[in-house]
């Protein structure tokens, strides 16, 4: 693949670069294979892609640069989904190479650069943010990106509507890892990546995974406001979280009904939270929703029996029996008993159902 170098460099740039968009497409299908051989297959396919397209008048043509850089951007790409901190270090690398290039471009003269310059930033945050070490300058890139896509009107060009919103909803994962965290700032950030995919969920892949993440993230953030007491208005937060948990749950449902199972851990997590918070903090709606999630027979697109999600539910309804054992005969004689005996016969229903669509699909 290699070849002699000096003999492809007699050749006019416009073969060169042609032969080099082959050895992207085929590193571009094994990229998309996504299995450990087919990412490490890609690489020298970029590489060989990278060397030939070096060697073009890249200073009289933006178009070749804008195409280099797409090599060095795909092979970050492949190091990165590859793992381990030699090849995220390595990705960064790669990026950082696309990014000396993309920077030179006239972003006004054509939509694809503005958007490519930001896909390098803000994928560069993401194989830092990987590191675990160097979640401040992940967050410099997604920033980066913020910006770039937030110039002149950026914005209103529905392509890069999404990028943006990925980098919002990363941007506050970053806010979380940080040390100290930043929950407060880092809700916003996702509070505002929802914002731009909304209508677009139900839709598109890209859009619902983006969001599925925004929510998780969004209670993630109110969790640790609620944990620090830093709170000024508990119940708008706690009503903002089980919203977040809710609208992610009827999201994962929908994709999962249309054969679309790859947000189930999402969901899983999701439903975790909610379950918790719930139990925590709005018991009585504890088995609304527990069942309309799991029972067929209260949502016609529940979950089919997940033993995560189950488990998660059985242990949710542990707690708030022990909850009302410990509290509720403390009322006997009083107006309140009757709430904790209504509360104790929905949580062993609800055991119960739950339990035997278990034993049915056993």
């Amino acid at each position: 693949m290699n070849g002699n170098q000096t003999a492809r460099e007699q050749q006019p740039p416009e073969i060169r670069n042609s032969m080099a968009s082959g050895w992207m497409k085929r590193g571009i299908a094994l990229l998309n294979e996504n299995t450990t051989a087919s990412l490490a297959a890609s690489l020298p396919w970029f590489e060989g892609a990278i060397e030939v397209r070096s060697t073009l008048p890249l200073n009289e043509n933006s178009w070749y640069r804008y195409v280099l850089a797409a090599g060095w951007m795909n092979r970050g790409d492949a190091l990165t989904r590859l793992g381990s901190r030699e090849n995220f270090v390595e990705a960064v690398r790669s990026y950082d190479q696309a990014l000396v290039l993309l920077r030179t471009l006239d972003l006004e003269a054509n939509p694809l650069f503005r958007k490519r310059l930001a896909l390098a930033w803000m994928n560069r945050g993401i194989s830092l943010q990987e590191q675990r070490t160097s979640m401040s300058s992940a967050l410099a890139s997604f920033d980066e990106t913020i910006a770039v896509l937030s110039n002149s009107g950026a914005p209103k060009v529905a392509d890069n509507r999404p990028i943006l919103a990925c980098a919002l909803m990363n941007r506050g994962n970053a806010l979380l890892n940080l040390t100290p965290p930043a929950p407060a700032r880092a809700r916003e950030s996702a509070e505002q990546a929802l914002a731009l995919i909304a209508g677009a969920e139900e839709e598109d892949l890209l859009a619902a995974e983006t969001g599925l993440k925004a929510r998780h993230i969004l209670c993630r953030s109110i969790a640790s406001q609620l944990a620090e007491g830093t709170a000024t208005a508990h119940e708008d937060l706690v009503a903002a979280a089980t919203d977040a948990a809710d609208d992610g749950m009827k999201l994962a449902r929908h994709w999962e009904a249309r054969g679309e199972s790859r947000f189930r851990d999402l969901a899983a997590e999701l439903f975790r939270f909610g379950a918790s918070a719930y139990q925590m903090h709005q018991s009585h709606f504890l088995t609304e929703f527990l069942l309309e999630n799991l029972d067929p027979s209260k949502s016609s697109d529940a979950f089919p029996v997940d033993p995560t999600m189950h488990a998660t539910a059985s242990e949710a309804i542990a707690r708030a029996l022990a909850g009302i054992h410990r509290d509720g005969f403390q009322s006997l004689n009083t107006p309140r008993f009757d709430s904790f005996l209504k509360a104790l016969r929905q949580l062993r229903a609800a055991d119960t159902r739950l339990d035997a669509l278990r034993r049915f699909h056993s």
